[in-house]
């Protein structure tokens, strides 16, 4: 019941940062004429704003990913030989590393598909 409740918390998270963003995407559909774009935004067309954002998305969630897996760690580390705590941490470093790995392929995958999709991305738009 814990582990459901962190992980609520963690979504809530990921879902209030990425509506942060909205007015970014916004300003990418052009409906923000004559208003100057925010200190530090991508300006250029929506194929570079979504793979910015995608790739924003997925730091952020590889960041928890990484915070999981030294969570794992610490719990593998601390569970003083009992067998139920180091079957839960080494479940928990599994699932940290398979998120990981489903993380990095997502942002391969994402990035070479909107560079093929929306024509080359100039390399300072990632």
């Amino acid at each position: 019941m814990k582990e459901v409740r962190t992980m609520e918390k963690v979504w809530t998270s990921v879902a209030v940062w990425a509506f942060s963003l909205l007015p970014m995407v916004a300003r990418a559909q052009g409906g923000l004429s004559g208003v100057p774009p925010p200190a530090g935004t991508a300006q250029g067309d929506l194929a570079q704003v979504i793979l910015r954002l995608i790739n924003y998305v997925l730091a952020i969630v590889g960041v928890i990913a990484l915070a999981y897996l030294v969570y794992g760690g610490f719990m593998y580390i601390t569970s003083a030989g009992d067998e139920d705590k180091v079957e839960a941490a080494k479940g928990i470093i599994t699932n940290a590393v398979i998120g990981i790995v489903v993380i990095g392929v997502a942002a391969a995958l994402v990035n070479f598909v909107i560079r093929g999709v929306g024509g080359a991305v100039p390399a300072g738009a990632i």
